[in-house]
């Protein structure tokens, strides 16, 4: 019995062992220094981990960054992500929600259906992503704004009941959607691998990392 409970624990080690490995050699703990502890303790930078191994296979020349912090009017604007490709610049704003979700493009809120005919109102997530995307734009003075486009992504924790979008240049859809949407992107290259570099420059100082809160002050103070 000693032996078997030996042999197991050593098995369980040989398999956390392999996962740390393997995690440490992702993209997303490259770009944010999160453990595989930490992905496994906390929501929402799981939920970014996955989203980053996704958008990490979509074919064709990118960068992808995390957790911006962009230093405006002497505050910080946060984008969950930016993927930076050659098809264009994608502003991913990350919303962990449940129920039915329903909104039209052009509605100031948006409503949440919940149990027993509960509802919330909260604030058109579109309009609050192209608040964003306008922010980054700002950072990004040398780029043309025919490349920038934003993306609501909802968690799988809810269902779209009736969500109307009229304009190009904005996608809404829920995590389980985001592999297809990669392998969908447009082959019109409008930015160059060089650009995609000097882009990614711009914005790696302004991540928000693991123990590096010191970046986000640098990249505040160099912009006043």
């Amino acid at each position: 019995m000693t032996l078997l409970f030996i042999v197991v624990l050593i098995a369980i080690f040989g398999y956390f062992a392999m996962k740390i490995y393997q995690h440490d050699n992702t993209t997303f703990y490259k770009l944010t220094g999160y453990s595989y502890l930490d992905v496994w303790t906390n929501k929402k930078i799981r939920t970014t981990h996955k989203l980053v191994s996704v958008l990490d296979e979509v074919k064709g020349p990118h960068k992808i960054v995390v957790n911006v912090q962009l230093p405006t009017n002497e505050a910080l604007q946060p984008i969950d992500a930016v993927l930076i490709h050659e098809t264009g610049i994608y502003v991913i704003n990350m919303l962990e929600m449940s129920g039915w979700i329903n909104g039209r493009e052009q509605d100031m809120q948006w409503t949440q259906l919940l149990h027993k005919k509960k509802s919330n109102l909260f604030n058109n997530p579109i309009h609050e992503t192209e608040k964003l995307t306008l922010a980054l734009q700002g950072q990004l003075p040398e780029v043309s704004e025919e490349v920038f486009e934003s993306m609501v992504l909802f968690s799988n924790d809810c269902s779209f009941q009736n969500i109307e979008l009229f304009s190009e240049h904005v996608d809404v859809m829920k995590s389980s959607s985001i592999k297809k949407w990669t392998k969908n992107l447009q082959q019109q290259q409008r930015l160059s691998e060089t650009d995609i570099q000097t882009i990614y420059a711009a914005l790696e100082g302004m991540m928000q990392v693991k123990n590096s809160a010191s970046n986000v002050k640098k990249a505040v103070l160099s912009s006043n």
